[in-house]
This record gives C-alpha cells, structure tokens and sequence, in this order.
C-alpha cells in the first residue's frame, strides 16, 4: 500500500510542476518533487508520523540540440554505445525524495550527454535489480542486467523487453 500511495503523489507532483508550472529541468524537477512530497505528507515537520519516500530518475531530450539531461534521486542511467558495446553508469544523486531525513534544499545534479544515433539509454526501477532469486536469495543486481544488455544490444527493443523480462522472470521463478 505505502508504494501505491507514493505512485499517486509522485504522479501528482509530476503533474503538478511539469503540467502547471512548467518546470522542464529534471534536477529542479526532482528538487521541487521532494518539497511537495514532504509537505505533503508533513514529513517536514517534527511531528509528521510516517516516513516514506522514493527513488526516481528524469530525463529530458531536445532533439534538435541533439542533447539529454538526466538526474537522479538514487537511480542511474545506463548509456549503451552499440558501436563498441561500450556501456556507462550515470549515477544519480544519493538522496531520496519525501523522506524525513530528506535535506528540502538538496540541489540534484544534471547530466547532460550529446546524443549520437548509435548510443541506446535504460532508466530503470529498483525493483528490477533488487529483485531476489528464488534459487540463491541473492538481488538480480546491476552486474546481471549490464550483461543481458551488453549481450543483446544489437537486438530490437521489443526484442531487449522480452529477455530482460524473460531473464528477471526466470531468476525470480516463485519469489514475489
């Protein structure tokens, strides 16, 4: 329940400062996202009762500028050139959002990269990569999703969803 209710009020703060205010940087973006959802679950205050929170990842591309922005709260990009098969890490900040002990004047950090047609990017949950296997209670991990992306990267994109859902699926097998 908690994660549905944080869903509702990421979605509404995203709303909120993209739709009305018209913010389009991803590090303002995710620092206004952090004063909204503090405040409004009173988390900014000494008597607030909960402490939840989130990890999110924004991006904006200007095509015509051929240009990406990125930030993070906790949560990476990964740059594939498909070229060289070379992948990068971009890591995010490593603060959450909503929080209680979330800092209200944290700066989030933008990460601007030139877009080339060969370069490839996945933004994804923590969820994908904490998921725990049923056969070695261990996380699916970073390292894992890094190669079945290196492995198919000449691969169409539908073809990518369908193995990494296939991959993740297989390694969870009965684990929720």
């Amino acid at each position: 329940v908690p994660g549905a209710f944080m869903t509702m009020i990421a979605a509404f703060a995203l709303r909120k400062i993209i739709s009305d205010e018209g913010w389009l940087d991803p590090a303002q973006i995710l620092k206004r996202m952090n004063f909204l959802v503090k405040t409004t679950l009173q988390q900014d205050t000494d008597y607030a009762l909960s402490d939840d929170g989130l990890d999110a990842a924004l991006c904006f591309i200007k095509p015509q500028e051929k240009k990406l922005t990125f930030a993070g709260a906790k949560l990476p990009l990964i740059c594939m050139n498909n070229n060289n098969n070379e992948l990068t890490v971009i890591k995010g900040d490593s603060k959450s959002i909503g929080y209680r002990k979330s800092d209200l004047s944290f700066e989030f950090t933008n990460h601007t990269l030139n877009v080339r047609p060969e370069m490839s990017f996945y933004m994804f949950s923590d969820g994908f990569v904490d998921q725990v296997g049923e056969k070695n209670d261990r996380r699916f991990g970073t390292r894992r999703l890094k190669q079945v992306l290196k492995e198919y990267t000449d691969e169409s994109f539908e073809t990518q969803r369908e193995i990494l859902l296939r991959s993740f699926n297989e390694y969870k097998g009965e684990n929720e």
